[in-house]
């Protein structure tokens, strides 16, 4: 009975939320070692660009002339997808070299900030490609490590970032040398501008005593620089006017190093500070991101562990959501903070409760920003509600004025409602659309990929992704999280426009389907999907086929039904007296507990899709060895197989909890032939 009750919440928990934008395309990026995306840009016709770092020897490129990736030796890749993305239109990269940002000028240009791999001879370079992507038009070296590279309207260069030993200053720049303390150890950030073809036209130092790291970069329509990034600097250079003159409080941990974000603005000349302020409160924060305008006015976006943070009245999320008090001066929490042309405070909100960058700011005032930057399930949880990866904030930053279901650590916007992200993806966990240009996963470690989503139409049905119904995480294949289904798992689909009555099949086998809504449909995969190959998971409804979208077969893919249905805390878990363990009601030592859970893999004997398990023995047994551990210590199985008397799927393993076991709320974990996923699921003991 408990875990009917508890299968009953985790499906019925989604109401209907707003359908969001129509998701044109989402496209993997990658072969079969590392690639990382590092940038993306898009041009007049909507054709996108996406920069970053393979060492993938079957990456796809349309040239070698400037390189070739070889396996585990990086290469900076600049691929141009056409304007739907099903196709390249040309796919270059520059060995011996990883892409740290991207930047396209008014003349289809192509700008990147590259570095030579860590350990390596050489210094970090600005690199401009023509519109085709086959020739270089100038590298010139940066005196620092870049972090940001932006374009103005003339087609200048510029870069911010880490001023290292051999940065060369300017005549009349704003600061000349690093670490205005006398005798101070100090890394200041770095601005250099380069002309169209790629002279030094001025470059500065910004930064006081401590470290100052730039990492955030926009220009605005008069050549003006607003660039933000972290500070520890006491001394830090600031303006009458400003948010905050005062450090707040700072952590330096050698390499590492968390103050307070900073905000600034140097004159087109990089001469003149025209406005510059601290950016946080007593905890650590940063700046990540910069967007500017068409009025001049500059929208930074990061990350904070700061109550505290610096907000203002009637903005969006005035109160802070993140963790606080995290070691080693992490950051919990996103904002978003806007300044008008002249450095006044417009808005200044809280973002979420991750980090919130990047940015981009379109013709009507409002900022996107990206709350997740990595295709990565974690988020998922049981609800109607479309995710929400990238927020899209009023003018006014009052208001959500929509939002994209599509993560991205990178963003860019084509002025007609199309907005592109590109970020880092692991394996079949982020789904790629059909007819895209590359459609699964390249394999290694992990691939880029690169989307757009369309906010001038409306969502089309979709299946945006498969977990297993109780922990609400893709199952495992290997050591990763690759979307991967078991023989008889029960498991959650997740989409829009499911209607009323879908069905769901897995290659040629239909699913017997326990909930469905227009968003989420709990099913269970039939007992004859072959493990060790692929399947072909697919919605049916009104004549529609929503898919097919292939997913690996994995001989297990375990997770834990819980109390709360969310697949974190309080496990669905009976007492030897048959009452339900809670903190109120713990388990002894040494007694028997039953848990429920699905995803063990197949059973023997064999029992039917859709059926009931039996009331008495034998009981259908699995066939893949299972063991538990309670707090760390293996905890001895005493029976485990299909739940006498429930839905075929649903598992029940009874355990002894050892006499050893810690007292409280102690982490369980069942492994069914070494799989497992129990991240924070726990026991009550006493």
């Amino acid at each position: 009975m408990l875990s009917r009750v508890l299968l009953l919440c985790a499906a019925t928990a989604g109401i209907l939320g707003a359908s969001g934008p129509l998701v044109s395309y989402v496209s993997y990026l990658g072969g079969s070692y590392a690639d990382l995306a590092a940038g993306i840009a898009v041009d007049s016709s909507g054709a996108v660009y996406v920069a970053g770092t393979t060492q993938s020897p079957d990456f796809p490129l349309t040239s070698a002339a400037l390189g070739a990736p070889q396996a585990g030796k990086p290469c900076a890749f600049v691929t141009k997808l056409n304007t739907t993305g099903t196709a390249i239109d040309f796919s270059v990269c520059l060995a011996g070299s990883q892409a740290v940002a991207l930047a396209m000028d008014p003349g289809g240009n192509i700008e990147l900030a590259v570095c030579p791999p860590p350990g390596s001879p050489g210094a970090c370079s600005a690199v401009k490609l023509d519109p085709s992507g086959q020739n270089v038009l100038f590298t010139v070296a940066i005196g620092g490590t870049p972090y940001a590279i932006a374009a103005d309207a003339a087609g200048d260069t510029f870069i911010a970032g880490s001023a290292g030993p051999g940065l060369a200053t300017t005549a009349g720049a704003f600061q000349p040398a690093p670490c205005p303390a006398e005798g101070a150890t100090c890394t200041n950030a770095f601005i250099e501008k380069l002309t169209p073809a790629g002279k030094l036209a001025w470059s500065t130092y910004l930064g006081g005593s401590g470290r100052d790291l730039a990492q955030g970069l926009g220009i605005d329509g008069a050549g003006n620089v607003w660039v933000g990034g972290g500070t520890i600097s006491p001394d830090f250079p600031t303006t009458p006017g400003a948010v905050s003159r005062t450090l707040h409080g700072d952590t330096d941990l050698g390499p590492l190093s968390y103050g307070d974000g900073f905000v600034a603005k140097l004159d087109a000349t990089g001469s003149h500070l025209l406005y510059s302020t601290y950016l946080g409160g007593s905890q650590a924060d940063g700046v990540g991101s910069i967007a500017v305008d068409a009025s001049g006015a500059a929208y930074a976006a990061g990350g904070t562990n700061s109550p505290d943070f610096p907000t203002t009245s009637g903005a969006l999320q005035t109160t802070y959501s993140g963790v606080p008090n995290l070691p080693q001066g992490g950051v919990s929490a996103g904002f978003v903070t806007k300044f008008d042309a002249a450095g006044n405070l417009i808005y200044s909100t809280f973002a979420g409760s991750a980090p919130a960058y990047p940015v981009v700011v379109d013709s009507a005032g409002q900022a996107y920003v990206s709350l997740v930057q990595t295709a990565f399930p974690g988020t998922t949880q049981p609800g109607c509600t479309p995710s929400s990866f990238v927020w899209v904030l009023n003018a006014a930053g009052s208001a959500l004025a929509g939002s994209s279901p599509i993560p991205g650590a990178y963003l860019a916007l084509d002025g007609k409602g199309g907005l592109y992200s590109a970020g880092l993806a692991y394996a079949l966990v982020f789904f790629s659309t059909p007819h895209a240009f590359q459609i699964e996963y390249g394999g290694g470690d992990s691939d880029a990929f690169v989307a757009k989503v369309d906010f001038s139409q409306p969502a089309a049905p979709s299946l945006a992704s498969v977990v297993n119904a109780a922990s609400y995480f893709p199952g495992y294949f290997t050591t990763l999280p690759e979307g991967a289904v078991a023989p008889g798992e029960i498991v959650a689909l997740f989409g829009s426009g499911f209607g009323d009555k879908p069905s769901v099949s897995f290659s040629q086998y239909s699913a017997p389907i326990l909930y469905a809504s227009n968003c989420q449909i709990n099913a269970i995969v039939p007992f004859g999907v072959t493990t060790g190959l692929s399947t072909f998971v697919s919605v049916q409804t009104a004549g529609e086929t929503i898919g097919p979208m292939k997913l690996p077969v994995a001989v297990a893919a375990p997770g834990i039904f819980t109390i709360s249905g969310t697949g974190n805390g309080q496990a669905a878990i009976l007492n030897q007296d048959n009452t339900v363990n809670s903190a109120s009601n713990p388990a002894l030592r040494g007694s028997v507990v039953s848990v429920y859970l699905t995803g063990i893999g197949s059973l023997a004997p064999f029992i039917p899709d859709g059926s009931l398990g039996p009331l008495a023995a034998p009981f259908p047994a699995p066939v893949n060895a299972i063991t538990a551990t309670i707090g760390g210590a293996p905890a001895p199985v005493v029976f485990a197989g299909q739940a006498p008397g429930l839905i075929a799927g649903m598992a029940q393993v009874n355990v002894q909890v050892p006499e050893s076991a810690q007292t409280g709320d102690v982490p369980i974990t069942i492994y069914a032939a070494s799989y497992y996923w129990s991240p924070a699921t726990t026991i009550a003991v006493k």
